[in-house]
């Protein structure tokens, strides 16, 4: 058995000291989903989709998912919608007519029509305003 100098073998009982040490030092750490100042993402264009999962990102200030298939996704929450009563006109027809309707059953439907159209549009343009329907 080689002979070693006593300071080799207290320098290698130095070095497992500090090993476990560092070893129980590293399990003392938090966790690393908790940021302690929070997460800044400066704005980027859009990454190259990654081979798997989600690549998180910001775009236009906001922040932005893109998927391995290529979709992005805005991650701002959609406001919550306030429900607001709609008038709908009480004296639309029941929609059924039996048989070739009449001059006046027909203006009856095509006024019931032109409400929906109304009440639709109203909708779509709130929708837009909204900023949930964005086209």
């Amino acid at each position: 058995m080689p002979e070693y100098p006593d300071d080799i073998l207290a320098d290698i009982a130095g070095m497992r000291k500090q090993l476990g040490q560092l070893f129980g030092s590293g399990q003392q750490r938090p966790p690393i989903t908790q940021a302690s100042a929070g997460l800044i993402m400066p704005d980027r264009t859009s990454p190259t989709p990654p081979a798997s999962g989600v690549h998180y990102f910001s775009k236009d200030n906001r922040p932005t998912a893109i998927t391995a298939d290529g979709d992005e996704y805005d991650l701002v929450p959609i406001p919550p919608l306030r429900a607001q009563p709609v008038d709908i006109a009480a004296n639309m027809t029941s929609g059924t007519i039996g048989g070739a309707p009449n001059a006046a059953q027909y203006n009856a439907l095509y006024n019931d029509v032109r409400e929906v159209r109304a009440q639709l549009n109203a909708l779509i343009n709130s929708l837009r305003a909204a900023g949930i329907l964005l086209t």
